[in-house]
């Protein structure tokens, strides 16, 4: 069982930013009349928690309190998690300008405590029940995953972010870090063992830049950059559930394909996942020479998909990601350049 740490926030100082929060959302005072305070099991880089609300007028709110602060960063996070990678700013800054709950279905952000002063980053957000994608083999549900993520994607075609938010910027610099330094991480087992998935691998590497190419000529849009099954919580009952992508710490300007090719990783076998890519492609908004035909589309599905790999093996040395979206990612890199012909 995974042990999550103490609050370093005291309940006196949470008490008061929250009420400030939301008196702030509702346009009136909101005093608080009780408080309770969950350690959630699903903090994976920060501090979470889950918060019960009562407000002196009797109304109740379910809330996730996300601490960002550098000095809530878990210490498995902070051994592994890339410097470059992390921003306490950005998921704030995604809520506060960019997500719409009434467009995106995303959680409704209560409030937010932006302190540089003194290193405090926190984001109050609707806990929204339901369970995770991952979770629930229906199709169609994976089919109406597929459909919400086209149009967020179409709509940032058209609504660029303000080029002042602090998302990561997509391009050959970013490609060019995760191979080089997958390179560092794997060549320790040089020494050990003579291995044909790394000769591969070694292979691929000088011959990245027919990767970055294509991954370079796709628009770009606003993205998620870890739209994996984990972080797309199902809410509500009917046929039609609420698709809502949770975690927007990692979020991006880049190839909407990235978002497409996490959603689609795991084990769908090549028809399943040629529907899916089929589903997103006829829901998204033409504009131009944009989107390709199928056959092309996968096939830069195919090279996000790449990206992707060289990217969780440059992520830290001996480390390996969430059990949700743990793979052979030295194997899948390999698999996946073979298919595109880069490795003979």
């Amino acid at each position: 069982m995974k042990v999550v740490p103490e609050s370093r926030v005291h309940s006196g100082e949470l008490r008061e930013e929250l009420t400030h929060a939301l008196s702030f959302h509702f346009g009136a005072k909101q005093p608080i009349r009780n408080l309770h305070r969950r350690r959630s099991n699903y903090s994976s880089s920060n501090t979470i928690e889950n918060l019960q609300v009562e407000l002196e007028n009797g109304r109740r709110l379910g809330l996730i309190f996300k601490d960002l602060s550098p000095t809530s960063l878990l210490e498995a996070a902070r051994q592994v998690r890339p410097q470059f990678v992390y921003s306490p700013q950005r998921e704030i800054q995604i809520y506060r300008t960019l997500l719409d709950p009434a467009r995106f279905e995303t959680p409704v952000c209560y409030g937010f405590v932006e302190r540089p002063d003194i290193e405090r980053y926190w984001l109050f957000l609707e806990r929204v029940e339901g369970p995770l994608l991952w979770q629930v083999g229906r199709v169609a549900v994976w089919e109406h995953s597929a459909r919400w993520l086209a149009l967020f994607h179409s709509h940032f075609a058209h609504h660029r972010p303000a080029s002042g938010t602090d998302l990561t910027r997509f391009g050959r610099e970013l490609c060019t870090r995760w191979m080089n330094r997958a390179e560092e991480f794997l060549q320790p087992q040089w020494g050990a063992r003579s291995n044909g998935l790394l000769k591969q691998f070694d292979l691929l590497a000088r011959k990245y830049e027919r990767v970055i190419g294509p991954l370079l000529s796709m628009p770009q849009t606003f993205i998620h950059a870890e739209f994996y099954p984990s972080n797309i919580i199902l809410g509500g009952t009917g046929p039609d559930k609420r698709v809502c992508a949770i975690d927007w710490e990692r979020g991006a300007l880049g190839p909407g394909l990235v978002d497409l090719a996490a959603l689609v990783s795991g084990s769908w076998t090549d028809e399943q996942k040629k529907h899916f890519v089929a589903v997103y492609r006829n829901s998204l908004e033409p504009a131009g020479d944009w989107p390709p035909p199928i056959n092309e589309m996968l096939e830069l599905v195919d090279y996000c998909q790449l990206y992707l790999a060289v990217q969780w093996l440059g992520w830290a040395e001996d480390w390996s990601p969430p059990k949700s979206h743990d793979q052979n990612w030295l194997q899948e890199a390999v698999r996946i350049s073979k298919r595109l012909g880069l490795l003979g």
